[in-house]
């Protein structure tokens, strides 16, 4: 009798354990992102992608926003306006959109996105980016691998 009475007590430690891990590692789960699409100026691409291979994804960084991913597309696809010579793709993640609001804001007000960014775009011979696409995403479920530092 005593035998069980130690099983069901270890037993059910061991599950409130499980669910208090599980319950943390769902509040670390990832909870916004942004899918950004960019048109560059003919012949550009490169250079936009190399701005924020050097210096863009760095002050993102900095500010707590996380630098999923960027991509050049291989194929070009007409019914999504990507253009494999002039597309550039990225994904930025954060805890929450208020926190995407909040730490894009701070990003963007750094006196070093303004001299490497804003002065770039506004100057007609150094423009790279025609257009900008963003599309504002959330994870579908549990199977979604990416976490978001908070």
């Amino acid at each position: 009798m005593l035998k069980w009475k130690v099983m069901a007590a270890a037993g059910l430690c061991f599950g409130m354990v499980g669910t208090a891990w599980g319950l943390a590692q769902r509040q670390t789960a990832p909870g916004f992102y942004e899918l950004r699409i960019y048109t560059a100026q003919p012949g550009r691409r490169d250079a936009l992608a190399e701005r924020f291979a050097s210096r863009t994804a760095e002050i993102y960084s900095r500010h707590g926003i996380t630098n999923v991913g960027y991509w050049t597309p291989q194929q070009s696809d007409e019914d999504l306006g990507i253009d494999e010579d002039n597309t550039f793709i990225y994904i930025r993640g954060y805890p929450s959109k208020a926190e995407r609001d909040r730490r894009l804001t701070a990003a963007h007000d750094d006196p070093e996105f303004t001299e490497v960014v804003r002065m770039q775009e506004r100057d007609l011979e150094r423009r790279l980016i025609v257009r900008a696409h963003n599309i504002d995403m959330v994870p579908s479920g549990p199977q979604t691998a990416i976490r978001i530092a908070p």
